[in-house]
């Protein structure tokens, strides 16, 4: 199986901006599914100090064909300066689920 379908992962700092992103590019139907997991822990370096904070990560079913234009539409409404965008490749799904997403993401 080919890798044309890929799971992209996105911080963000609270329950509204995620409701929005995820709604948003839905809407756009950039993706066939977003999860939001709720209450990480991010423990990452920023302006030059280890910084700790509170976040949920955005989990976006999409295609690689789609990765530039759901790029474009979370940086619209994503109010970090740097935002996670980060693309990973599905190397198996169940048919069903990746037809899925073929018929939803146009």
């Amino acid at each position: 199986m080919t890798a044309t379908y890929c799971i992209v992962l996105c911080t963000c700092p609270d329950q509204e901006t995620a409701d929005r992103i995820a709604h948003h590019v839905i809407e756009l139907k950039l993706v066939a599914c977003t999860n939001i997991i709720a209450d990480l822990s991010s423990i990452y370096f920023w302006e030059g100090k280890i910084t700790q904070g509170s976040e949920l990560c955005l989990v976006m079913k999409t295609r690689q064909d789609k990765l530039t234009d759901l790029e474009k539409a979370v940086l619209q409404v994503h109010p970090y300066q740097v935002p996670e965008f980060i693309a990973l490749p599905i190397i198996y799904g169940s048919a069903p689920y990746l037809q899925w997403i073929d018929e939803v993401v146009i």
